[in-house]
């Protein structure tokens, strides 16, 4: 049955505010309406974790007659500690969403029309079981992929065991890289990175890294960019970001230094140039732990003495000299400084070198050396799980604990390529591939490439909650569960300064005709003859309280607890003692479902050097060879005979406005819609705008100067134009923006996804030119050149 959500909350005796809001329908199960109307209102609460995000945060979901009805932070949850963001409130309307997929469907017609008949489960199941069992029997697993959506939790791992299980190789994780994730691999060579703590620092420099409204955590940042704000006046923190256009970690900051898109590297180097010079670079690390520091004319300090003069530096990013070297005698005097790069920084075409750069900033001026402010990745008691890789030298995928620097990289920093390594003949053409919680025909920059892949992909098998851009070229798609109608656990997110688990169990039975995905991995596996575990759990539930005995066998952690400090904590664990009491583990199994999940605050050990890998810094010879071992990457962007290396990766891809009215294209993400997939929810569309006051649509930020030498006011509307096409937008000036860049929200423009996102905007990334970061293979958002056009009403 479809109501509003007013007359829903209504019918279950909530009246007034509460009941206010966007009046948006929602499907409501026919099994619940005599309850609506005739139930005795009884009051329930349950824990969860929502599944919005990776972040991780703790829910506590209200119900009347066991119907949920509002979605609140868990108080216990140390990952948010009661707070929630409007992703996390919006939890309901993916839950009653109208247009959900309630049985599985089979395409119609051709590839790429979105054109369907129902079918059965026991259909379904039997045509995907068919296919993976010919594979099998024809010795062809590695014919078979599946392409997932990393959301931090137990199910990508369960996924890519299913893949390792098959025979294949090919687990294609799709995630953003975490924060300094791309440098501190290429400088330390191990996967995962470091970890850092934001409240040892006293001097905070951001490069793009933008923690309120992106990943990792932004409820936990917001929380404590708020504490740290409060401390300041007594401890004298400095924060300071440096970004094109000021984002929400701008305006939280000390001070917002603007450069130009792509540059942030240089600036790095720059300051490096100035803290070299001045012979205040921590010594004693850099001679334990780094390693081929200084050695002739090809040394880290030779190339930056020969190419990051001040000078030089200030007129590639537009950062005046002074403050260049302003900020790296403030950065390096710090007692405890920490520069961390991520967000906007890894999608350029210099994001690696931007990130090794600002990870060399951190060796030199004593950042690793301070009193943990850098921390091991937090450790689960089961270790680390097998990392999803690419060898660069022959564009293979590999599941391996270990990754080999130089020739390995994580799978996600390269998934968006998949077309491109495809048609390069770099792996086998696939026979079947599975697609879960990530939609390629919207996120890419180069959709053309996917399409086409995907139409030569004879079984193209999909999980979703709803129809989304690439379903059209879906063979098979499965109605999936909403994080509200499963099982599953959160990991440990990376820079929050504990370990933990945060559990996801059901709030309400799956809606009629949906099934959760491990379920359905687990009965693929039983019909095709696969042994998934060696447990041979009935449920995904199953193998996630297999998991969980781990927990509860290693002794450590405790279920979430009620307000206890941690010194407190620390003297009981001394004495053997625990929060809880829980014998059996059923009675440790109980106590996560009431809490919520698990955490263990003591389990974040400091870094020993002595065990890790040295530092490695970056030189123009590591630059030329890295450049040539990843060219698969980037085909014909190899420097060429003559050029140098630092020059094609730093300098070429600078692009400065060179007529009046030509801009760089910026696109960034709000809180509201970090993947696109917020438009689908109606409170998500309604305040993404609510700042400039547009709403269910995108914008155009422009600086006040540029705006008036095209004689544009703030309302005016303009057609933005690429080479890949045009859109129409209203302009909103702001001094918050480069004069060089239009920074345009990235969310909107769906083919599909529901009522609430189809045909509703434009999507800005799909003007942009299909630019690479030739050393990471991360697709660039900050390369496009436009122009502005204004239109008369």
């Amino acid at each position: 049955m479809k109501i509003t959500r007013r007359n829903f909350l209504q019918m279950l005796g909530i009246t007034g505010a509460a009941a206010g809001g966007i009046s948006q329908v929602w499907a409501i199960p026919d099994k619940w309406i005599e309850k609506l109307q005739d139930g005795p209102r009884i009051e329930t609460w349950k824990m969860s974790t929502c599944g919005q995000c990776p972040a991780g945060c703790g829910i506590r979901v209200r119900l009347i007659d066991e119907i949920p009805v509002r979605i609140f932070g868990n108080p216990i949850a140390p990952v948010n500690s009661g707070f929630t963001c409007p992703m996390g409130e919006a939890g309901l309307e993916l839950l009653y969403h109208p247009d959900r997929i309630r049985q599985p469907m089979r395409r119609k017609g051709k590839k790429g029309e979105s054109s369907w008949e129902p079918i059965s489960w026991e259909e379904a199941l039997g045509r995907i079981s068919e296919g993976l069992q010919g594979l099998l029997k024809k010795k062809q697993a590695d014919r078979f992929g599946f392409f997932f959506g990393d959301r931090n939790t137990l199910l990508t791992r369960f996924a890519g065991d299913f893949v390792t299980r098959m025979g294949s190789a090919n687990f294609f994780p799709w995630r953003a890289p975490g924060i300094n994730e791309l440098g501190l691999w290429q400088a330390f060579g191990e996967f995962p990175p470091l970890s850092f703590d934001l409240e040892k620092t006293d001097y905070l420099l951001t490069f793009g890294t933008n923690l309120l409204e992106g990943p990792p955590s932004p409820v936990y940042f917001n929380r404590l960019y708020g504490k740290l704000k409060e401390s300041r006046p007594r401890t004298g923190l400095k924060m300071v970001h440096v970004d094109a256009r000021m984002s929400q970690a701008g305006k939280n900051a000390t001070e917002w230094l603007q450069v130009r898109p792509e540059t942030m590297g240089v600036l790095a180097l720059g300051m490096a140039y100035v803290i070299l010079r001045d012979k205040n670079f921590d010594e004693e690390f850099i001679a334990r732990h780094a390693q081929d520091f200084q050695g002739g004319k090809e040394d880290f300090p030779s190339m930056v003495s020969r190419y990051y003069h001040p000078d030089k530096v200030s007129a590639i990013t537009g950062v005046p000299t002074d403050t260049v070297l302003r900020l790296a005698r403030e950065f390096s005097s710090a007692k405890a400084p920490l520069a961390l790069s991520g967000g906007v920084a890894d999608r350029s075409e210099t994001a690696l070198f931007t990130q090794w750069a600002v990870a060399s900033l951190n060796a030199l001026s004593g950042s690793f050396s301070a009193n943990k402010v850098w921390r091991e990745p937090v450790p689960l008691p089961w270790g680390l799980s097998p990392v999803s890789s690419l060898t660069t030298r022959t564009g293979v995928f590999s599941i391996k604990p270990p990754l080999a620097p130089g020739t390995d990289l994580p799978a996600h920093w390269a998934s968006e390529e998949l077309p491109h390594l495809r048609s390069a003949g770099k792996f086998p053409d696939l026979d079947m591939l599975m697609i879960a919680q990530v939609d390629p025909l919207y996120q890419p920059i180069d959709r053309k490439p996917w399409q086409d892949w995907l139409t030569r992909i004879p079984r193209v098998v999909q999980f979703a909650t709803l129809v989304d851009d690439t379903s059209p070229y879906a063979d098979l798609v499965l109605p999936a569960t909403t994080y509200l109608e499963q099982w599953d656990a959160t990991l440990p997110v990376p820079n929050l300064p504990f370990s933990h688990l945060g559990l996801q169990q059901p709030i309400v039975p799956p809606f009629n005709g949906t099934r959760p995905i491990g379920d359905v991995l687990l009965q693929l596996a039983t019909d095709t003859g696969i042994t998934l575990l060696p447990e041979k759990p009935k449920s995904y539930a199953g193998h996630l309280e297999t998991r969980m005995k781990t927990i509860f066998a290693s002794g450590k952690g405790t279920p979430y607890f009620e307000a206890v400090s941690l010194n407190f904590l620390e003297e009981l664990r001394k004495r053997g003692w625990q929060v809880y009491s829980y014998p059996a583990f059923a009675d440790f199994w109980r106590l996560l479902q009431e809490k919520g999940g698990w955490w263990d605050p003591g389990e974040y050990p400091e870094v020993d050097w002595k065990k890790r890998k040295k530092f490695t810094f970056p030189t123009v010879a590591r630059l030329d060879a890295l450049l040539k071992e990843r060219a698969l990457l980037s085909p014909g962007r190899e420097a060429q005979k003559g050029d140098t290396p630092l020059r094609t990766l730093l300098e070429a891809p600078v692009r400065k406005a060179e007529t009046p009215d030509s801009f760089l294209l910026a696109p960034f993400t709000t809180l509201m819609d970090m993947t696109g997939e917020g438009a689908s929810q109606p409170l998500l569309q309604e305040i993404t705008g609510l700042i400039p006051r547009v709403y269910w649509y995108p914008w155009a930020e422009m600086n006040p100067g540029r705006a008036r030498k095209l004689s544009l006011e703030d309302g005016n509307l303009i057609r933005v134009v690429s080479v890949k096409g045009s859109v129409t937008l209203c302009v909103k000036v702001v001094p918050t923006v480069s004069s060089e860049i239009l920074a345009v929200p990235f969310g909107k423009g769906h083919k599909e996804s529901g009522r609430y996102a189809k045909d509703i905007g434009p999507n800005p990334v799909a003007l942009i030119d299909p630019l690479v970061d030739p050393l990471s293979g991360r697709t660039s958002w900050q390369s496009t050149h436009v122009r502005v056009e204004k239109v008369n009403k």
